[in-house]
């Protein structure tokens, strides 16, 4: 059975369904039909087996002139048919009928069979015709190439649900691999960059034999400028690519991860407000203390100076929340989304650039735990960031 294909197994299948209720029914009418001959011939056996008497109407006159018509009214002696020979013929003909009609429903049915087993052959080409269009459809599809889609039309039945979902699966496989390329093209870029710098100032510092040690000194520090912020960008990169295994699940509490970042709160960053109450949930302590860290990170470096920042933790009925807001310089809302990519940066406090993955990375671990992750921008500038995870 297993060589057979789905469209010979359902051909099958509607057949033994054809030939199983054919056959009850045939079952059933020839038990309907031999019940009934029974019974007719029975009644006609014993209605001629009953004896006949004429009862009498008067008294007959008697003498030689009496009329023979006059005897009608004198009781006859009863008639009893012999019922041996109507009971064999009877016998034989019922025989012969139910043996007529086994003949004749057998072929037919042996014929229907034939028909129906085209009729479901035809039925299963119809009903799997769908399944040919999606099997069509992914044999179309390619890494580079994923704009294909089903979009089956008919009634929302199994096979449209299936076709539904499958389109829905490569339309997150296009955004996927939308953004697999972007991102690798943006790494490049930025890795491409201090390494370009690390070239330039070696090859300016051995261009001449000799130089003054100021020139070797300044071309050092460029060299280990670019070599820390290439090793800032592999850290990001490392973390981001973390974040995309499954976290661990443990009790975590917010307010005593967000009491340990502000107790290691830099004297030089921007004045801290907190506001903690208990805020108890599940998840990988490592993972959302990284997703702190960059939320706070990024509020001392996208800010002014002097500026403030606000860590907030919380519950409500059925969640719990952590908010970072910070001052800075006034963000549009159309632009807030694009924040969150990766390699986008805003203007700093201290004029230096980070990697750009710190927002990339707190969606990330947001998007691991199942936490709904949300950026505003606040009206006199600066962003407030809320991170939503349910309550333990």
């Amino acid at each position: 059975m297993s060589m057979i294909t789905i469209r010979g197994r359902l051909t099958l299948w509607y057949a033994a369904v054809f030939v199983a209720t054919g056959a009850a029914v045939l079952a059933a009418m020839y038990y309907l039909v031999r019940r009934e001959f029974i019974s007719a011939g029975q009644a006609v056996i014993d209605g001629i087996g009953t004896p006949v008497a004429v009862e009498p109407s008067g008294v007959a006159p008697s003498g030689p002139g009496a009329h023979p018509s006059a005897m009608a009214g004198t009781p006859l002696p009863s008639v009893s048919a012999q019922p041996a020979n109507v009971e064999a013929a009877t016998t034989q003909a019922r025989t012969d009928a139910l043996r007529t009609i086994v003949l004749d429903t057998g072929a037919l049915f042996a014929v229907l069979t034939v028909v129906s087993l085209l009729l479901c052959w035809l039925v299963a080409r119809r009903a799997l015709r769908p399944l040919r269009q999606i099997t069509a459809t992914a044999a179309e599809l390619s890494h580079d190439s994923l704009d294909a889609r089903i979009a089956l039309p008919g009634p929302r039945d199994e096979i449209r649900t299936l076709a539904d979902a499958f389109d829905a699966m490569l339309d997150r496989l296009q955004r996927a691999f939308r953004s697999q390329r972007l991102f690798v093209a943006n790494a490049s870029h930025e890795l491409r960059t201090p390494l370009t710098i690390i070239r330039t100032a070696a090859e300016m510092a051995l261009d001449r034999e000799t130089r003054p040690e100021a020139q070797y000194r300044q071309a050092l520090a460029t060299i280990a400028t670019a070599a820390t912020r290439s090793d800032a960008i592999l850290t990001s990169l490392l973390h981001l690519a973390q974040t995309r295994h499954s976290p661990t699940r443990t009790p975590v509490d917010l307010d005593r991860l967000a009491a340990d970042a502000a107790a290691a709160w830099p004297a030089d960053a921007p004045r801290l407000r907190t506001h903690l109450d208990a805020a108890p949930c599940t998840g990988d302590p490592t993972q959302l203390e990284l997703l702190l860290r960059n939320l706070l990170d990024n509020a001392v470096r996208y800010n002014t100076d002097p500026g403030e920042v606000w860590l907030a933790t919380g519950r409500g009925d059925r969640t719990c929340w952590l908010r970072v807001d910070n001052t800075g310089p006034v963000v549009r809302p159309g632009d807030v989304p694009a924040l969150r990519e990766p390699f986008q940066r805003g203007a700093t406090r201290t004029g230096t650039t980070g990697a750009g993955l710190g927002l990339a990375i707190v969606d990330a671990i947001a998007d691991a735990h199942g936490a709904r992750l949300t950026a505003a921008a606040r009206p006199g500038g600066g962003l407030t960031v809320t991170l939503t995870l349910p309550v333990r």
